[in-house]
């Protein structure tokens, strides 16, 4: 995949410090692409991704930020334009489950469903706030916003998440429609089951981790679980040229998950 299909842009990528956004982190600098890697407790994982965008031969930012905070979302788009000139690409990925009530409506505690609803959804609406007007100045740019299937499709036990990632989606149409006159286009991906340490990390926490992981692979008719790079793929399409005629998209990356019906799950 090496090349220059983002030669001379700069890239934003929230929660780049592990899975899915160090992978996006990754691509876009072998394609060419400066990166700000955002974190915001995993620092030692943020240095390894900066590791693999020099290994590249490509410039890499530290942001360390709660992209939940209009302060920490906008100080990293200033540190970020003040070191490049400019932001190209935003990749609004950071996202987390409940961490310590089930995620059902009669009992998630509301300081669990405040804090899913600000990191995935409002973090989403800060970040895109600070860099739309430098976009809006120059007539371009490209936003990609990372939901879920869980944003097109429910799921027992997942309230707040699916409420945060269904209004992803819903608000990259929304973002789509408003700065298409300027030239700028936002896109989203929606992620099936993928190989990243959050999921690792669930399917450990299960009674029987290997049929666990089967009965996963088994939902996508490709019977396999995804890998973060294929994520990164797509979202490598949104960004560069070959979707210049795309914008308001919400696509599933997901091995058929989302067109195979109703199924069994865990």
């Amino acid at each position: 995949m090496d090349g220059n299909r983002l030669k001379g842009k700069v890239a934003l990528v929230t929660g780049a410090g592990s899975g899915i956004g160090r992978a996006v982190a990754a691509v876009f600098a072998r394609e060419g692409a400066a990166v700000g890697i955002n974190y915001f407790r995993n620092e030692e994982g943020a240095r390894e991704t900066l590791r693999h965008i020099e290994i590249s031969g490509a410039e890499g930012e530290l942001l360390k930020a709660d992209v939940s905070k209009p302060g920490d979302a906008e100080s990293i788009v200033t540190q970020l334009k003040n070191r490049f000139g400019k932001i190209d690409i935003l990749v609004n990925n950071s996202g987390i489950g409940s961490e310590s009530t089930p995620d059902r409506v009669t009992e998630i505690s509301l300081a669990d469903w405040d804090r899913v609803m600000d990191v995935n959804l409002k973090g989403v609406m800060l970040t895109s706030k600070f860099v739309l007007p430098g976009m809006m100045e120059r007539k371009q740019g490209t936003i990609i916003n990372i939901s879920s299937i869980r944003g097109l499709l429910g799921n027992p036990n997942l309230a707040s998440y699916c409420a945060s990632k269904g209004g992803v989606v819903l608000l990259t149409r929304e973002t789509a429609l408003d700065y298409a006159g300027f030239g700028i286009r936002v896109n989203c991906i929606c992620p099936g089951f993928v190989n990243t340490e959050m999921f690792r990390g669930y399917i450990e926490k299960q009674e029987d981790p290997g049929l666990a992981l089967k009965v996963f692979e088994e939902m996508s008719p490709l019977n396999r679980v995804g890998e973060p790079e294929e994520i990164a793929k797509a979202v490598l399409f949104f960004a560069g040229d070959a979707s210049s005629f795309v914008t308001g998209t919400a696509l599933p990356v997901d091995g058929g998950y989302t067109a195979s019906g109703a199924r069994s799950i865990l």
